[in-house]
């Protein structure tokens, strides 16, 4: 049977409830597939307080305040010509008319913070472009809105400009207008070359005409190509898989990243399979051995380099930058419905509803939904969860930031997960093995859990620091141990 990921969650509040002291503990006999009982987060960190009344007036005086710390944007394209049958972002079906309308809406958006204190401070290093689909969009509206981006948002010097989409229907006439106005990275989900696959999960092109496109994006010398792979398909056999793995490895592109798949409850997959008329989805061990497969085809590979624990470049033109600031502590400048964003801890997510979203771009207000206030020691949490993440870290180093005795404080967790067979230790840097490489987001997030109570009050960073956390350095040497690492 199916587990989703919501029940899964579930499960593991049920064992902290029964045995609070000893279920941040993994499973020594069995790390790789069963060191925890479940995954218990997409994206690792603190909780915030929500504020749903007034969250408009908060992010307007937000925006009021200058920036000190690494920050990055992130636009949303809430428009896809299909919805693929496992995923949970999409919102609106892709009519041209009403994205025309949406390109100037968000035009207006981005221009809303024009002479605001918070386009001041350090120049946004990343830029992406999310959804949504935003290779549906026309050529002419790309354009406008990267160009709209570069004049008004203060972007770094050779800033990585991401534009998200998928290989159907973007033509070389998108693909060149993106280039002509400042794309510098393409991310497109291809998620399986299997055609069968494919089409089941309702991706409509085909292996051939997938393997064309990427060769033609490949010619394109100015931008690195990144696909996404994806992992625990229902009928996606360790065969398909392989063939997946070694197709990717051959591709003459930037970047590849691998993703294991959540199945939700409320997901047209989950219903699909509810009804006998998909197969039932693979269980932990069987997902766990298809990542520890992909990073057996990648690590022997001469031709790319490890750059996450998810993540691989082949490409100089391949920084990873959005992804490895995004999940840390930094800012994320949100524009766009459905859009989310982070300005000094305060996460904020944009109106939803296209119909509400509109309605706040045409009275002249930032459309904001609902904002979390951050909650206390909320940098510290973040920079520790986002350095989990990323591969190798070392708590003493971010302890010394925040003049916390990080490591000494989560040493029973780390020593515990070091004897399992997630961690080795190297000096003061953890190095996770293969099985702390499939399981490093429920890692993190059980470091913030376990850390949480026994921290002081708020502490603050040494902003000097900062930069040194901010941003990992990022070089196949930190993965040094990887190779000989048990799984």
């Amino acid at each position: 049977m199916t587990t989703s990921f919501e029940s899964g969650v579930q499960k593991v509040i049920n064992i902290f409830k029964k045995r609070p002291h000893t279920a941040f503990y993994a499973n020594e006999k069995d790390p790789l597939h069963a060191a925890f009982p479940a995954k218990v987060a997409v994206h690792s960190g603190p909780f915030g307080v929500p504020v749903f009344w007034g969250a408009q007036a908060a992010i307007d005086k937000l925006a009021d305040r200058k920036r000190t710390i690494h920050a990055v944007a992130y636009l949303h394209i809430p428009f896809c010509e299909s919805r693929c049958l496992y995923c949970m972002f999409y919102q609106n079906p892709y009519d041209e008319e009403m994205a025309n309308r949406y390109t100037e809406g968000l035009i207006k958006e981005i221009r809303m913070w024009s002479g605001r204190k918070i386009l001041e401070g350090r120049p946004l290093e990343a830029v992406y472009f999310g959804g949504g689909t935003p290779t549906a969009l026309s050529a002419k509206n790309i354009k406008r809105l990267v160009e709209t981006v570069k004049e008004v948002l203060p972007v770094k010097e050779n800033c990585e400009i991401t534009m998200e989409g998928r290989i159907n229907h973007f033509s070389d006439d998108k693909i060149e207008a993106a280039l002509s106005a400042g794309v510098n990275r393409f991310s497109l989900g291809i998620q399986t070359f299997d055609t069968d696959l494919r089409r089941a999960m309702q991706r409509k092109d085909d292996r051939e005409t997938v393997l064309y496109a990427l060769e033609n994006m490949a010619s394109y010398k100015e931008a690195a190509t990144i696909i996404d792979l994806i992992y625990g398909f229902p009928g996606q056999t360790p065969e398909i898989w392989w063939d997946d793995c070694i197709t990717a490895e051959s591709l003459n592109i930037g970047g590849i990243d691998c993703y294991q798949l959540n199945v939700f409850d409320k997901s047209p997959l989950m219903k699909q399979i509810e009804r006998g008329k998909m197969p039932e989805a693979p269980g932990m061990a069987e997902v766990a051995d298809m990542f520890a497969t992909f990073v057996d085809v990648m690590s022997k590979s001469k031709r790319w380099n490890r750059l996450s624990n998810t993540h691989w470049g082949r490409s100089p033109l391949e920084r990873n930058i959005y992804n490895v600031l995004g999940r840390g502590a930094g800012d994320c400048l949100g524009f766009g419905c459905g859009a989310g964003g982070k300005i000094a801890g305060n996460s904020y997510m944009m109106e939803r509803k296209l119909s509400n979203w509109f309605g706040g771009i045409d009275k002249g207000e930032k459309p904001v939904w609902v904002m979390m206030r951050p909650s206390p020691n909320w940098h510290l949490l973040r920079t520790m969860a986002s350095a989990v993440e990323t591969g190798p870290f070392n708590l003493n180093k971010i302890g010394e930031v925040f003049h916390v005795p990080i490591a000494r404080l989560v040493k029973p967790v780390t020593d515990q997960w070091v004897k399992a067979g997630l961690l080795i230790k190297d000096e003061d840097t953890f190095h996770p093995t293969v099985a702390g490489q499939f399981w490093y987001v429920t890692m993190a997030q059980f470091l913030v859990d376990y850390l949480t109570p026994k921290l002081p009050s708020d502490q603050s960073a040494d902003e000097n620091m900062i930069q040194s956390i901010s941003m990992p350095i990022q070089n196949d040497s930190r993965w040094k141990l990887f190779n000989g690492a048990p799984k």
